[in-house]
Protein backbone atom coordinates (compact mmCIF):
# COMPACT_ATOMS: atom_id res chain seq x y z
CA UNK A 1 0.00 0.00 0.00
CA UNK A 2 2.86 2.40 0.92
CA UNK A 3 4.59 1.55 -2.35
CA UNK A 4 1.45 2.45 -4.33
CA UNK A 5 1.09 5.79 -2.55
CA UNK A 6 4.76 6.58 -3.15
CA UNK A 7 4.34 5.87 -6.85
CA UNK A 8 1.26 8.09 -6.99
CA UNK A 9 3.10 11.01 -5.36
CA UNK A 10 5.94 10.62 -7.85
CA UNK A 11 3.50 10.76 -10.77
CA UNK A 12 1.85 13.90 -9.36
CA UNK A 13 5.25 15.57 -8.96
CA UNK A 14 6.22 14.73 -12.55
CA UNK A 15 2.91 16.06 -13.83
CA UNK A 16 3.38 19.35 -11.96
CA UNK A 17 6.88 19.73 -13.40
CA UNK A 18 5.67 19.01 -16.95
CA UNK A 19 2.82 21.53 -16.75
CA UNK A 20 5.09 24.20 -15.24
CA UNK A 21 7.58 23.73 -18.03
CA UNK A 22 4.90 23.75 -20.71
CA UNK A 23 3.84 27.18 -19.54
CA UNK A 24 7.41 28.50 -19.18
CA UNK A 25 9.24 30.46 -21.93
CA UNK A 26 12.32 28.15 -21.96
CA UNK A 27 12.85 24.71 -23.47
CA UNK A 28 13.82 21.57 -21.53
CA UNK A 29 15.73 18.53 -22.68
CA UNK A 30 15.47 15.25 -20.82
CA UNK A 31 18.07 12.59 -21.76
CA UNK A 32 18.58 14.33 -25.10
CA UNK A 33 14.87 14.38 -25.86
CA UNK A 34 13.08 17.73 -26.15
CA UNK A 35 9.87 18.06 -24.24
CA UNK A 36 7.24 19.73 -26.38
CA UNK A 37 5.73 22.83 -24.83
CA UNK A 38 2.00 23.36 -24.63
CA UNK A 39 0.81 26.31 -26.69
CA UNK A 40 -0.97 27.98 -23.78
CA UNK A 41 -0.75 31.63 -22.79
CA UNK A 42 -2.30 33.52 -19.93
CA UNK A 43 -4.09 35.72 -22.45
CA UNK A 44 -5.85 32.69 -23.88
CA UNK A 45 -7.28 31.94 -20.45
CA UNK A 46 -8.76 35.42 -20.10
CA UNK A 47 -12.30 36.31 -21.19
CA UNK A 48 -11.91 38.74 -24.10
CA UNK A 49 -13.04 42.29 -23.43
CA UNK A 50 -15.88 43.58 -25.60
CA UNK A 51 -14.97 45.87 -28.44
CA UNK A 52 -16.01 49.54 -28.33
CA UNK A 53 -19.36 48.92 -30.03
CA UNK A 54 -20.18 46.09 -27.62
CA UNK A 55 -19.10 48.20 -24.65
CA UNK A 56 -21.35 51.04 -25.75
CA UNK A 57 -24.28 48.65 -26.12
CA UNK A 58 -23.65 47.22 -22.66
CA UNK A 59 -23.43 50.70 -21.16
CA UNK A 60 -26.75 51.73 -22.69
CA UNK A 61 -28.36 48.52 -21.51
CA UNK A 62 -27.18 49.05 -17.94
CA UNK A 63 -28.53 52.61 -17.59
CA UNK A 64 -31.79 52.19 -19.47
CA UNK A 65 -34.70 52.70 -17.09
CA UNK A 66 -37.74 50.44 -17.34
CA UNK A 67 -40.69 51.94 -19.15
CA UNK A 68 -43.24 53.40 -16.77
CA UNK A 69 -46.70 51.88 -16.72
CA UNK A 70 -49.53 54.37 -16.43
CA UNK A 71 -51.72 53.72 -13.40
CA UNK A 72 -55.17 53.18 -14.90
CA UNK A 73 -56.94 52.59 -11.60
CA UNK A 74 -59.60 54.81 -10.05
CA UNK A 75 -57.97 57.70 -8.18
CA UNK A 76 -59.09 59.61 -5.11
CA UNK A 77 -57.31 62.91 -5.61
CA UNK A 78 -56.68 65.42 -2.84
CA UNK A 79 -55.89 68.86 -4.27
CA UNK A 80 -54.66 71.45 -1.77
CA UNK A 81 -52.93 74.79 -1.79
CA UNK A 82 -53.41 78.54 -2.11
CA UNK A 83 -55.75 80.74 -4.17
CA UNK A 84 -54.31 79.47 -7.47
CA UNK A 85 -56.60 76.47 -6.95
CA UNK A 86 -59.68 78.56 -7.65
CA UNK A 87 -59.14 78.29 -11.39
CA UNK A 88 -57.19 75.03 -11.51
CA UNK A 89 -59.63 72.99 -9.42
CA UNK A 90 -62.56 73.90 -11.68
CA UNK A 91 -60.78 72.21 -14.55
CA UNK A 92 -59.75 69.30 -12.32
CA UNK A 93 -63.45 68.61 -11.75
CA UNK A 94 -63.88 68.22 -15.52
CA UNK A 95 -61.00 65.75 -15.65
CA UNK A 96 -62.11 63.53 -12.78
CA UNK A 97 -65.62 63.31 -14.22
CA UNK A 98 -64.25 62.31 -17.64
CA UNK A 99 -61.77 59.76 -16.29
CA UNK A 100 -63.72 58.04 -13.53
CA UNK A 101 -61.77 59.60 -10.66
CA UNK A 102 -62.95 61.61 -7.66
CA UNK A 103 -61.44 64.66 -6.02
CA UNK A 104 -61.47 66.81 -2.92
CA UNK A 105 -60.12 70.38 -3.14
CA UNK A 106 -58.98 72.32 -0.09
CA UNK A 107 -58.32 75.94 -1.04
CA UNK A 108 -56.75 78.11 1.65
CA UNK A 109 -56.65 81.72 0.51
CA UNK A 110 -53.32 83.53 1.07
CA UNK A 111 -51.82 80.38 2.55
CA UNK A 112 -48.14 79.60 2.52
CA UNK A 113 -45.92 76.59 3.08
CA UNK A 114 -45.72 77.66 6.73
CA UNK A 115 -49.50 77.41 7.19
CA UNK A 116 -49.69 73.91 5.73
CA UNK A 117 -46.57 72.71 7.56
CA UNK A 118 -47.32 74.03 11.05
CA UNK A 119 -51.03 73.13 11.28
CA UNK A 120 -52.77 69.75 11.19
CA UNK A 121 -54.92 70.77 8.22
CA UNK A 122 -53.19 68.57 5.67
CA UNK A 123 -53.00 65.66 8.12
CA UNK A 124 -56.75 66.00 8.74
CA UNK A 125 -57.73 65.91 5.05
CA UNK A 126 -55.38 63.04 4.28
CA UNK A 127 -57.12 61.02 7.01
CA UNK A 128 -60.58 62.08 5.79
CA UNK A 129 -60.09 61.63 2.04
CA UNK A 130 -57.62 58.73 2.12
CA UNK A 131 -56.23 59.89 -1.22
CA UNK A 132 -54.50 57.60 -3.68
CA UNK A 133 -52.96 60.65 -5.35
CA UNK A 134 -52.19 64.16 -4.10
CA UNK A 135 -51.77 67.38 -6.08
CA UNK A 136 -50.32 70.45 -4.40
CA UNK A 137 -50.15 73.99 -5.78
CA UNK A 138 -48.46 76.23 -3.28
CA UNK A 139 -45.89 79.01 -2.71
CA UNK A 140 -47.42 81.68 -4.95
CA UNK A 141 -47.37 83.90 -1.87
CA UNK A 142 -43.68 83.15 -1.32
CA UNK A 143 -42.18 84.13 -4.67
CA UNK A 144 -40.21 87.02 -3.23
CA UNK A 145 -39.26 85.77 0.24
CA UNK A 146 -35.68 85.92 1.50
CA UNK A 147 -35.79 83.34 4.29
CA UNK A 148 -35.42 80.45 1.84
CA UNK A 149 -33.80 77.99 4.26
CA UNK A 150 -36.74 78.39 6.62
CA UNK A 151 -39.27 77.97 3.81
CA UNK A 152 -37.52 74.87 2.52
CA UNK A 153 -37.96 73.25 5.93
CA UNK A 154 -41.71 73.90 5.69
CA UNK A 155 -41.78 72.34 2.21
CA UNK A 156 -39.90 69.30 3.54
CA UNK A 157 -42.47 68.95 6.34
CA UNK A 158 -45.33 69.03 3.81
CA UNK A 159 -43.62 66.33 1.75
CA UNK A 160 -43.21 64.23 4.89
CA UNK A 161 -46.91 64.61 5.70
CA UNK A 162 -47.83 63.20 2.27
CA UNK A 163 -45.78 60.12 3.08
CA UNK A 164 -45.83 57.31 0.52
CA UNK A 165 -48.87 58.58 -1.35
CA UNK A 166 -47.97 59.46 -4.97
CA UNK A 167 -48.00 63.25 -5.37
CA UNK A 168 -47.03 66.14 -7.62
CA UNK A 169 -46.34 69.78 -6.86
CA UNK A 170 -47.54 72.40 -9.36
CA UNK A 171 -45.21 75.37 -9.14
CA UNK A 172 -46.50 78.95 -8.90
CA UNK A 173 -47.14 80.60 -12.28
CA UNK A 174 -44.51 83.29 -11.83
CA UNK A 175 -45.51 86.76 -12.96
CA UNK A 176 -42.06 88.02 -11.97
CA UNK A 177 -38.81 86.23 -11.31
CA UNK A 178 -38.81 84.61 -7.89
CA UNK A 179 -36.01 84.80 -5.34
CA UNK A 180 -35.42 81.06 -5.29
CA UNK A 181 -38.50 79.36 -3.84
CA UNK A 182 -38.99 77.16 -6.91
CA UNK A 183 -35.47 75.78 -6.65
CA UNK A 184 -36.18 74.91 -3.02
CA UNK A 185 -39.36 73.09 -4.04
CA UNK A 186 -37.46 71.06 -6.64
CA UNK A 187 -34.82 70.14 -4.09
CA UNK A 188 -37.46 68.61 -1.84
CA UNK A 189 -39.84 66.97 -4.32
CA UNK A 190 -37.60 66.11 -7.29
CA UNK A 191 -38.11 67.01 -10.93
CA UNK A 192 -40.43 64.07 -11.62
CA UNK A 193 -42.91 65.41 -9.06
CA UNK A 194 -42.54 69.07 -10.00
CA UNK A 195 -44.61 70.69 -12.75
CA UNK A 196 -42.80 73.83 -13.88
CA UNK A 197 -45.32 76.65 -14.39
CA UNK A 198 -42.75 79.44 -14.19
CA UNK A 199 -42.29 79.73 -17.96
CA UNK A 200 -45.98 79.77 -18.94
CA UNK A 201 -47.56 82.74 -20.66
CA UNK A 202 -51.02 83.04 -19.10
CA UNK A 203 -53.71 85.69 -19.31
CA UNK A 204 -53.97 87.29 -15.86
CA UNK A 205 -56.79 88.87 -13.90
CA UNK A 206 -56.95 92.38 -12.48
CA UNK A 207 -54.26 91.71 -9.90
CA UNK A 208 -51.82 90.75 -12.69
CA UNK A 209 -51.00 87.58 -10.75
CA UNK A 210 -53.89 85.10 -10.84
CA UNK A 211 -54.66 83.58 -14.25
CA UNK A 212 -58.16 84.05 -15.62
CA UNK A 213 -60.41 80.99 -15.38
CA UNK A 214 -59.87 80.23 -19.08
CA UNK A 215 -56.10 80.57 -18.67
CA UNK A 216 -56.19 78.39 -15.57
CA UNK A 217 -58.11 75.74 -17.53
CA UNK A 218 -55.39 75.77 -20.18
CA UNK A 219 -52.78 75.61 -17.42
CA UNK A 220 -54.37 72.50 -15.94
CA UNK A 221 -54.65 70.93 -19.41
CA UNK A 222 -50.86 71.11 -19.56
CA UNK A 223 -50.59 69.62 -16.07
CA UNK A 224 -52.92 66.76 -17.02
CA UNK A 225 -50.93 65.99 -20.16
CA UNK A 226 -47.79 65.85 -18.03
CA UNK A 227 -49.50 63.60 -15.47
CA UNK A 228 -50.04 60.99 -18.19
CA UNK A 229 -46.47 61.12 -19.43
CA UNK A 230 -43.24 59.33 -18.49
CA UNK A 231 -41.88 62.65 -17.25
CA UNK A 232 -43.75 62.27 -13.99
CA UNK A 233 -42.93 59.80 -11.22
CA UNK A 234 -46.35 58.12 -11.14
CA UNK A 235 -48.33 58.54 -14.41
CA UNK A 236 -52.12 58.36 -14.11
CA UNK A 237 -54.95 58.44 -16.64
CA UNK A 238 -56.03 62.04 -17.32
CA UNK A 239 -57.63 62.12 -20.75
CA UNK A 240 -58.81 65.55 -21.85
CA UNK A 241 -62.54 66.03 -21.13
CA UNK A 242 -65.02 67.05 -23.81
CA UNK A 243 -67.59 68.46 -21.39
CA UNK A 244 -67.59 70.80 -18.42
CA UNK A 245 -69.00 69.86 -15.05
CA UNK A 246 -69.83 71.55 -11.74
CA UNK A 247 -67.24 72.88 -9.32
CA UNK A 248 -67.85 70.51 -6.40
CA UNK A 249 -66.22 69.01 -3.29
CA UNK A 250 -64.38 72.23 -2.48
CA UNK A 251 -63.51 73.49 1.00
CA UNK A 252 -62.67 77.22 1.13
CA UNK A 253 -60.52 78.48 3.98
CA UNK A 254 -60.00 82.18 4.62
CA UNK A 255 -56.60 83.84 5.31
CA UNK A 256 -57.33 84.23 9.04
CA UNK A 257 -58.49 80.62 9.42
CA UNK A 258 -56.28 78.98 12.09
CA UNK A 259 -56.52 75.62 10.35
CA UNK A 260 -57.09 72.26 11.98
Amino acid sequence: MKTQLKALFILVDVLIIMVAYALSPTELSLAGTGVRKLNISLDSLMVPAPDSAQAATLAVTEVSAPEKVRDSSHQRILFFGDSMLEGLSRRLCDYVAANGHEQKTVLWYSSSSEKWATTKTLDYYIREVKPTFIICCLCSNELFVRDLDRREKFIATIVKKMGNTPFVWISPPNWKEDTGINERIIRQVGKERYFDSTHLTLARGRDKAHPTFDAAAHWFDLVAEWLESDQTAHPIVMKKPTEKTKWTNVTLMQPNDPGK
